[in-house]
């Protein structure tokens, strides 16, 4: 039982987190860090969040080698992962077209966020330099 209420708790704690970070207000509430350059109208859409639409393909979430379309697919994956980093590497191969470059991404995003310790040991055993990584 504790580990439910701990799990949930973990959840609650990061669903919090990836709203205030995806706020469609965060570009414009730390705008100070971008200087006096606006974002392309693209990159605006995306951080006001165009990948918060949860049709994902029939939406026109797709990662078609353009990097626009590849950083909102993978935004798409972070954001309805379940905190699940399996489950976010598996609907990003899922979207199709260019998931070489959208699951990158992904991988990027997800391991800031929850870090290495937060994988589970099945991920944890597949890592190629995990070695590397525990030391």
């Amino acid at each position: 039982m504790s580990f439910l209420i701990t799990f949930s708790s973990h959840i609650g704690r990061s669903r919090r987190k990836k709203d205030s970070l995806f706020s469609e207000y965060f570009y414009s509430s730390h705008r100070i860090w971008y200087g006096d350059r606006p974002l392309h109208p693209e990159i605006l859409s995306v951080a006001k969040g165009s990948f918060k639409r949860s049709s994902r393909y029939n939406d026109g979430i797709r990662g078609n080698g353009y990097i626009v379309n590849a950083l909102e697919a993978a935004l798409w994956t972070f954001w309805y992962d379940d905190n699940f980093f399996e489950k976010g590497a598996r609907d990003t191969v899922n979207l199709g077209d260019n998931t070489d470059t959208t699951a990158a991404i992904y991988g990027q995003l997800a391991g800031a966020f929850d870090s290495y310790e937060n994988l589970s040991l099945k991920c944890v055993e597949r890592l190629y330099a995990k070695k590397f990584i525990n030391t």
